[in-house]
């Protein structure tokens, strides 16, 4: 993640303006946390596609929960229920690496740059204007995460 002190000042202050519309974030209180060097760590994607398998249950309009998408999964076997009108899925059924990107993973691993990939990633429904509404989802996942030895995570946001 990137901090406030790292991107240019003119965007870390619109960023700051924008916070409030988040809700209360005590972002002090939240210790930084130094993953190990990419080479040795596991890595899982979190996409925000609102992809899951066939028969799981869809993503449903304001729905802030997640779903596990296996690492080995055929891409046959994955769905979009990306509950917005506006959104392209064009791009998503040419090659699901759009929004969720497995095989891209798999080359870093395959060519030394991470340490390995996770058995299971997640997916969520994006778009959501108060990231308030995934606090215990996010808890959730992060705890599985820790519980699958993921060291990092690549958001692939869409």
């Amino acid at each position: 993640m990137v901090r406030l002190s790292d991107l240019h000042p003119e965007e870390a202050a619109g960023m700051l303006a924008a916070a409030p519309r988040f809700g209360d974030i005590d972002h002090e209180a939240t210790p930084w946390i130094d993953p190990p060097p990419l080479a040795e760590s596991t890595i899982c994607l979190v996409t925000s596609a609102a992809l899951h398998r066939r028969d799981d249950v869809p993503f449903r309009f304001g729905d802030s929960g997640y779903r596990l998408i296996p690492d080995d999964i055929n891409p046959d076997d994955l769905v979009q229920s990306q509950v917005s009108v506006n959104f392209d899925r064009t791009h998503y059924q040419r090659d699901m690496n759009v929004v969720l990107p497995i095989d891209r993973l798999h080359e870093l691993h395959e060519a030394g740059e991470i340490g390995g990939v996770s058995a299971m990633h997640f997916s969520v429904q994006g778009a959501s204007p108060n990231a308030k509404t995934f606090e215990a989802s996010a808890a959730d996942m992060a705890n599985r995460m820790r519980e699958l030895g993921v060291d990092a995570a690549m958001l692939a946001p869409v």
